[in-house]
C-alpha cells in the first residue's frame, strides 16, 4: 500500500473508524482519534435507522451464500457507507473494511453485529475469518490493526504460540513514523501478537487479501470477493469497484525475487517499474529502486512481482 494510501486510511480511521476490535492505545494523533471516530461512525447508524430496506449491492455482481459461521469475526465496511454506495453512488463513497462480527449467515444477505447494531449485509462485502486458523512463521495472514483497526494483511514473526501468532502489519508504511503502543517502534516496524481467531493465512491467487494488477494502465486492486469471472476490489484512495477477472494479473503472495531484479510494484495506486536493491524475508518487505525516485522504497510482499 502506498504512502499517500496509508495517510488516507489512516485520516478517515481516525475520523470516521467504526471497528469491532479494541480501541487504539498507539502514541499518534491518527491512533488516539479511534474512539471519537467509533462514537460518530456509530451515531451515523443510528441516524440511518430510519433506513428500513435492504441494502443493495451497487454493482452488477454474482450473489452467493457466505462461508463465515455464527459468532466467527467478519470484515466488513462500516454500515453507514454501504448505504452511501447505494445512494449516493459507490464512486463517491471510500470504504475500509473493520472487524465485525457475524450473527446469521444467509443465502445473499448476511446479518452482521456492528457493536450494539445488527444490519443485514450483501455477502460480497463479506471477508470471513473463520475460528480455529493456525499459523506458521513467514505466512501471510489477512487480519486486522489489532491495536489500531482496519483491515490488514501480516506477515508471521513468531509462532511460539500457532494459534495467537506474533506478526509484523504489512499494509502499514514501512516508515510511518507514528509511535506503537511502546512510545518507541514506529507503527510499520513493531511486532504484534494477535488473538486466537481472528486471522486467516492468504495460500492462493484471487483470495481476500491479494493484489492484482488491473487492465494495460496496471492499476492497484486488492481482493475482496471472487465470484466467477468478476472480482470485487479496493482501489486506491478506499474506492471500490467490479472487474473481469480475466483483466487481472494476480500478483504472487510471496514474490519470488532477489537484488538487482527488474519488477513491478505498487505505487502510487499502480504498478511501477524499479529495481530491487534488498530483500528482507523475514518482515515481509522488498525495497525497491523506483524511476526517478530519490530513495528506495519498501513495498510489502503481495504488491511485488518480477517483470
Amino acid at each position: 500500500m502506498n504512502k499517500i494510501l496509508i495517510f488516507l486510511i489512516s485520516l478517515t480511521i481516525g475520523l470516521t473508524a467504526a471497528c469491532g476490535s479494541e480501541e487504539s492505545t498507539v502514541n499518534n494523533n491518527t491512533a488516539a482519534g479511534n474512539k471519537t471516530g467509533n462514537e460518530t461512525a456509530e451515531k451515523k447508524v443510528e441516524e440511518q435507522a430510519e433506513f428500513t430496506g435492504d441494502v443493495k449491492f451497487p454493482y452488477d455482481f454474482p450473489t452467493s451464500p457466505t462461508s463465515a459461521k455464527k459468532g466467527e469475526h467478519v470484515l466488513v465496511p462500516s454500515y453507514n457507507w454501504l448505504v452511501d454506495a447505494m445512494q449516493k453512488g459507490a464512486d463517491k463513497t471510500t470504504m475500509i473494511w473493520y472487524a465485525q462480527k457475524m450473527e446469521e449467515p444467509g443465502d445473499e444477505m448476511s446479518q452482521v453485529k456492528f457493536m450494539s447494531e445488527v444490519k443485514k449485509v450483501p455477502n460480497a462485502y463479506i471477508v470471513p475469518i473463520p475460528a480455529g486458523q493456525t499459523a506458521k512463521k513467514d505466512d501471510i495472514l489477512l487480519t486486522w490493526w489489532q491495536s489500531g483497526s482496519g483491515m490488514q494483511r501480516a506477515i508471521v514473526t513468531d509462532d511460539a504460540d500457532p494459534k495467537a501468532p506474533t506478526v509484523r502489519y504489512l499494509d502499514l508504511d514501512y516508515d510511518n513514523p507514528a509511535k506503537s503502543r511502546d512510545g518507541k517502534t514506529t507503527i510499520g516496524q513493531m511486532d504484534e501478537q494477535i488473538k486466537p481467531d481472528t486471522f486467516v493465512v492468504i495460500k492462493n491467487d484471487f483470495e481476500p487479501g491479494t493484489s492484482v494488477a488491473l487492465g494495460t494502465d496496471m492499476k492497484h486492486g486488492q481482493v475482496i470477493r471472487t465470484e466467477g469471472d468478476k472480482i470485487f476490489v479496493v482501489l486506491f484512495a478506499g474506492k471500490t469497484g467490479v472487474f473481469p477477472k480475466s483483466d487481472a494479473k494476480a500478483v504472487p503472495v510471496k514474490p519470488n525475487v532477489k537484488t538487482g531484479d527488474k519488477v513491478k510494484a505498487t505505487r502510487y495506486g499502480s504498478f511501477k517499474e524499479g529495481t530491487v536493491s534488498k530483500v528482507d524475508s523475514n518482515i515481509g518487505r522488498v525495497w525497491i529502486k523506483f524511476e526517478n525516485a530519490s530513495e528506495d522504497e519498501a513495498v510489502a510482499f503481495g504488491d511485488v512481482f518480477a517483470n
